[in-house]
């Protein structure tokens, strides 16, 4: 049975997305018509952004705005609420507080963001639109970022290129992630899978009273698409496999990520105790124990589950705290849903690229990448890997069997050789077995699929890697966003190039994802 963490919950983004009553005149002082918009919140104003090949159609953009209460106290661990509504107009010209996490994601990722200020008080989005009638019916494409359910951020970059060449509406937000997003007791005191109650949820009336909003963003109710990249593909799985998500959406697309991605976990209560005691909680009473951690500074968490990591990497799993069979965002693990035809009847667009593990990741995690990989070594990672998905089968005979498949038959004991059948292994478990997995299952019960691989990497990613990587993870966060026709640049300073391929590639992959929006 759903418990009242679940049930008792606000209207989700999407939802709020859907409560826009009216456009008011703009009122701008820049004089390029800056929008002023009422919410179910209150008013925001808005800015206005350009695309550098399209100077004269503008996007109007409005940043950081609540979509729930601030998930802190006693609202920690529980499902979203309602955030409460403002006086005069807010200014919507920035974006919000970045969710709790690892401060060491911001000295990972390679584009300049917004800023790096976290906060509990994370739950905003930012919507870009080209156009603001209520006729305009434009298609909605709703952007869940990636990163493990534990780092990530929701603005990351402007989606205003998307926005212009293919008159969509899109929408980015956060989400709570790591432990403040997915710890779980097991039972009703943590239920978990919070951050997908964020992303979006059926409060009980489906799109029914926020058809107005979308409308007013020049959105169409009827032709919102779920998209996401990493994480934020398995999160795009799982929406599709959850009963409250039904109806409010009506297409979906993942990247790089099915659900068996970032798989459920079995056992949640045994990670709950192992946060709560490095906490400091006493861990004998769940409730009690909940209710300690409730009272802990939203700082303390992305310390301690890293701590846990480092033990947890070491039997294989990426993960802290993934996600869990709830009882009522996942009445069981999504592929027994799936095989019960009872996913939502969206259609889907879902695939990978090439070489998922060719770089980012191997190259982290394995010392003297460039020399190249010994067989004990690939042996030891096959055996870990093994370990983690089977541990109660014959570990000897599968290492042996995935050995066989991965090798070079030309060159069995170079070393080079040897890392690259490395890549390949650990690309196919972690993205494409996951996503061929979830394709072949709703096509077999009769959902319209489309399974795509992307073999294109942006030219300043490819020159500075070996020859033989193709497409590496996340190559396609460059590409889907249209970077390549906005000013982004790097962590450090400086503008990304890119060159006219990157141009064309980037144009062709908009138009998939607009054509795919729109019709299907």
């Amino acid at each position: 049975m759903p418990s009242e963490a679940h049930t008792v919950a606000a209207p989700s983004l999407l939802l709020l997305l859907l409560h826009l009553s009216s456009v008011v005149p703009a009122t701008a002082d820049n004089g390029e018509g800056v929008p002023v918009v009422s919410t179910a919140g209150g008013k925001v104003r808005g800015t206005v952004q350009y695309t550098n090949d399209l100077p004269n159609k503008p996007v109007y953009t409005f940043k950081g705005i609540p979509y729930a209460a601030p998930p802190v106290g006693d609202l920690r661990f529980r499902a979203p609420q309602p955030a409460a509504p403002w006086e005069g107009v807010r200014d919507a010209s920035a974006v919000g507080p970045h969710c709790p996490q690892d401060p060491g994601f911001f000295a990972f990722w390679p584009t300049k963001l917004p800023h790096n200020d976290t906060d509990e008080d994370c739950l905003t989005l930012s919507v870009e639109t080209p156009r603001l009638e209520k006729d305009a019916k434009l298609p909605v494409l709703l952007w869940i970022h990636g990163g493990g359910l534990s780092v990530g951020v929701g603005y990351f970059v402007p989606f205003t290129s998307l926005s212009a060449h293919q008159d969509v509406v899109v929408v980015t937000f956060n989400y709570r992630i790591g432990a403040l997003g997915f710890f779980s007791t097991g039972d009703e005191n943590a239920p978990g899978n919070f951050g997908f109650l964020d992303q979006v949820r059926d409060s009980g009336n489906g799109l029914g009273p926020g058809e107005q909003m979308i409308r007013n963003f020049g959105g169409d109710p009827d032709l919102v698409t779920i998209f996401g990249e990493s994480a934020g593909g398995s999160s795009v799985c799982y929406q599709v496999a959850s009963p409250l998500s039904k109806g409010l959406f009506q297409r979906a697309i993942s990247q790089s990520g099915g659900c068996q991605s970032i798989d459920v976990n079995p056992k949640p209560l045994e990670r709950a105790v192992t946060l709560a005691e490095d906490l400091g909680c006493d861990v004998k009473d769940t409730a009690a124990m909940v209710d300690c951690l409730r009272k802990k500074p939203a700082d303390d968490f992305a310390p301690a589950v890293q701590r846990m990591i480092m033990t947890l990497a070491a039997q294989g799993h990426m993960f802290a705290f993934p996600p869990v069979v709830d009882g009522a965002f996942l009445p069981a693990h999504p592929h027994e849903l799936f095989d019960a035809n009872q996913a939502n009847p969206v259609d889907y667009l879902l695939g990978a690229n090439n070489h998922e593990y060719g770089y980012i990741f191997t190259s982290y995690m394995v010392p003297g990448y460039e020399q190249g990989m010994t067989e004990d070594t690939f042996v030891m990672m096959l055996r870990m890997l093994v370990g983690r998905l089977y541990p109660g089968g014959n570990q000897d005979s599968m290492v042996a069997a995935l050995r066989q498949v991965y090798r070079d038959d030309e060159n069995p004991d170079d070393p080079m050789a040897i890392l690259k059948q490395f890549t390949f292994a650990y690309g196919d478990q972690w993205y494409m077995a996951p996503t061929v997995l979830v394709a072949n299952k709703l096509a077999g019960v009769g959902q319209r699929v489309y399974l795509y691989e992307n073999q294109y990497g942006p030219s300043h990613l490819t020159a500075n890697r070996p020859d033989w990587v193709g497409c590496d993870h996340a190559d396609d966060v460059y590409i889907v966003p249209g970077m390549a026709f906005i000013d982004v640049f790097f962590r450090d300073g400086g503008l990304i190039p890119f060159s006219t391929d990157d141009k064309k590639v980037t144009l062709d992959m908009m138009a998939f994802w607009g054509n795919f929006a729109r019709t299907g």
